[in-house]
């Protein structure tokens, strides 16, 4: 039978067109870096190298900052600037445009995602911001996102001159341009600005607060003969220490802000930006060996959904994990993340499922096990949540979030003395983890180990500062504990400064003026308005009164607690044991 050319090409036309049109995705491996994508592995290969070296730049020039994380960080590169805009944030639900890349932290992976192809930007200073930025998260507790994104442009021009030499703070021609053309932001604007800011997000408004901020770290790093520089490392010290950012820069850099306003329009507007160039006595070391591979259509999908997933962009991120899932049954990484989004739409028997098959085809998927624990705790199975809480533990054992959420199951199983083990080693692996402190820290004050609960509560407020939920009631089991200690005056001096810390508009803050004398009992009381404020109102009046000596004071509003309370609170669990302390001693 004849067959007819043109037909054949037709048909191998229509057979193949998918194929070729279909965006291929790498995966490089250096020795520190993982980046997936679309673009090319030539390219993808030059910039593991570039980060290799400025990741060397940084560990030289900041040895105290934390480099390393047991979080993974994935670096996925864009091809071009429209094939990244569907994974570019949104502000008021618009993507927005301007974003060139972006650094998105995650409990279990960070991802640093931009694209190698927008026009008028340079990749390299959008990756050394976004690692600058993972950097800066990583070492530091709180930061005013004027010194975030201030540091991320000025280390975003690294660049190398030779083996010996790196310059930082190369000028930015786009900020000195709105500098010269735009009005800069009042200066008491500038430390206000946080990431619901117009300001931040707002492309007509950010352009003048990113030249802004770079200008003022570039001037706090490299003006006045770098005579600010130490002052910018106490600045960094005070806001660590929960100091609130006004009041830390007054202090750090001793002249108030429309004085500093004054010395930093000054510096702008001669246009004079100094380099700062730093020479070793090494020259930079990389390894130039990496892997690389294709990644399948089931890991490309993947990585994508898991990705919008991150941004929360939830019916996005569906399409792409449930196609991953379609192209492999058996990828565990794309199990677990479609487990995550089900748990998220509370459909827990589909992510139970998901969870279970993923450790199934992979045993030594970690994520997979502690979800799995996740759910089983949540259907109040402890045993056998602690049974994967702690395989998750064996294969990712530097996770202090594995820890705090052991300890928790053990407590609900009874096992105090577990639990407060659990807290330990995780505290020990991931002092920045909060949650073991503040699970720590309840436990041991009503155990009566009250150095330990003061330490543990003491540590959180450290770590999280003054604005966190928790912190006034850490606040408040750290005075409780103080007094237990007889240290009553480092007590009530502590007291007078949460109180001009913590946001007068937040409940317990009515808590700590009637510890301070300046709010009745009965004005307390009639403050709390919900049976959960009136829990915590009553407990906490009880436990101060017991300590005054007023006996059956206490025990009144600490009874109806026990009668009234909501038994979920810990401070149920306070009044109870409270109770059975002043009753033990009839």
């Amino acid at each position: 039978m004849e067959r007819n050319p043109t037909l054949i090409l037709i048909w191998i036309l229509i057979t193949i067109a998918p194929a070729f049109g279909k965006d291929a995705w790498t995966k490089v491996q250096s020795r520190n870096f993982t980046l997936v994508g679309n673009a090319s592995e030539s390219d993808m290969r030059k910039i593991a190298f570039k980060l290799e070296q400025f990741r060397q730049t940084l560990s030289l020039i900041l040895p105290k900052a934390s480099i390393s994380t047991p979080i993974p960080t994935t670096v996925v590169l864009f091809k071009s600037d429209e094939s990244f805009r569907q994974f570019k944030p949104r502000y008021q639900g618009k993507i927005r445009d301007n974003v060139g890349g972006y650094f998105l932290p995650g409990p279990h992976r960070n991802y640093i995602a931009l694209s190698l192809n927008r026009v008028g930007v340079n990749p390299y200073e959008v990756i050394f911001h976004e690692y600058e930025h993972f950097v800066l998260h990583n070492s530091l507790v709180r930061l005013p996102l004027w010194l975030d994104e201030g540091l991320a442009e000025f280390y975003s021009t690294f660049d190398t001159e030779g083996e010996l030499k790196v310059n930082l703070g190369i000028p930015v021609e786009l900020h000195i341009f709105r500098l010269r053309s735009e009005p800069m932001l009042p200066f008491k604007t500038l430390l206000a600005v946080d990431r619901k800011s117009p300001h931040y997000n707002e492309t007509n408004k950010a352009g003048m607060f990113y030249a802004e901020s770079w200008a003022l770290v570039h001037y706090l790093m490299n003006g006045n003969d770098q005579k600010r520089q130490p002052q910018l490392v106490s600045f960094i010290n005070f806001l660590n220490s929960g100091m609130q950012n006004e009041e830390a820069f007054q202090k750090a850099f001793g002249v108030d802000l429309n004085t500093f306003q004054s010395e930093l329009d000054n510096y702008v507007r001669r246009f004079l930006f100094p380099v700062l160039t730093i020479t070793f006595k090494k020259q930079l070391t990389i390894e130039k060996d990496m892997t690389s591979e294709v990644l399948s259509d089931a890991q490309s999908q993947y990585y994508q959904g898991d990705l919008l997933f991150r941004l929360g962009q939830l019916p996005e991120a569906k399409v792409f994990l449930e196609k991953s899932i379609s192209l492999d049954s058996k990828f565990s990484q794309g199990q677990v993340s479609l487990g995550v989004v089900r748990l998220t739409e509370r459909q827990e028997a589909e992510a139970e499922k998901l969870f279970k098959s993923a450790i199934e085809v992979d045993n030594n998927n970690y994520l997979a096990h502690y979800y799995y624990a996740e759910v089983l705790a949540a259907n109040e199975k402890y045993d056998d949540a602690i049974t994967h809480y702690k395989q998750a533990i064996s294969l990712k054992p530097d996770v202090g979030s594995f820890y705090s959420d052991l300890g928790i199951a053990y407590l609900r199983v009874g096992n105090e003395d577990e639990a407060i083990r659990a807290f330990e080693k995780g505290g020990n692996v991931d002092r920045k983890q909060s949650s073991l402190y503040r699970s720590a820290a309840y436990l041991h004050f009503r155990r009566g180990n009250l150095e330990a609960a003061s330490g543990d509560a003491f540590h959180y407020i450290r770590v999280e500062g003054w604005r966190d939920e928790h912190s006034q009631y850490m606040f408040l089991l750290w005075y409780f504990s103080l007094r237990h200690l007889k240290k009553d005056e480092f007590a009530k001096t502590q007291l007078v400064n949460a109180i001009a810390q913590s946001d007068p508009t937040d409940w317990p803050y009515p808590v700590l003026q009637y510890l301070n004398a300046s709010l009745s009992l009965s004005d307390l009381i009639a403050q709390a308005k919900t049976n959960d404020e009136q829990t915590e109102a009553h407990a906490y009046a009880g436990l101060d009164l017991s300590l005054k000596g007023e006996r059956d004071a206490a025990l009144e509003h600490l009874r109806w607690v026990r009668d009234n309370g909501n038994r979920k609170f810990v401070e149920y669990e306070m009044a109870l044991a409270e109770i059975a302390k002043l009753q033990g001693g009839q």
